[in-house]
């Protein structure tokens, strides 16, 4: 009867666990499997679109300078650098995490 009984408060200590213990409020250990560790956060991002963003300003900018190309050519250059260097770095970090 013990087996039957103690079935049903398996999941009751995962109910219980956020007001009591306070440890998974950090969620960035990522011991209890929790994943809040292995996800991107919100000033992670900013900084990654920013670097971006400026990357791709510089990389117009020294495009024009550099190869004398269009206005057009030079814009072009900065929009793609300027979305595919988050899109890279964004992906690098998410398989650094997914790897621990």
């Amino acid at each position: 009867m013990n087996a039957a009984h103690s079935s049903p408060q398996v999941p009751v200590p995962s109910v219980g666990n956020g007001g009591g213990s306070g440890s998974s409020s950090g969620g960035s250990s990522g011991h209890n499997g929790d994943d809040g560790g292995k996800k991107l956060r919100k000033y992670e991002i900013w900084i990654i679109l920013l670097t971006g963003g400026f990357v791709g300003f510089v990389a117009g900018t020294l495009k024009r300078m550099m190869d004398h190309v269009s206005y057009f050519e030079a814009i072009a250059t900065g929009v793609v650098v300027g979305f595919a260097l988050p899109g890279f770095i964004i992906m690098i970090i998410r398989f650094i995490r997914n790897q621990s």
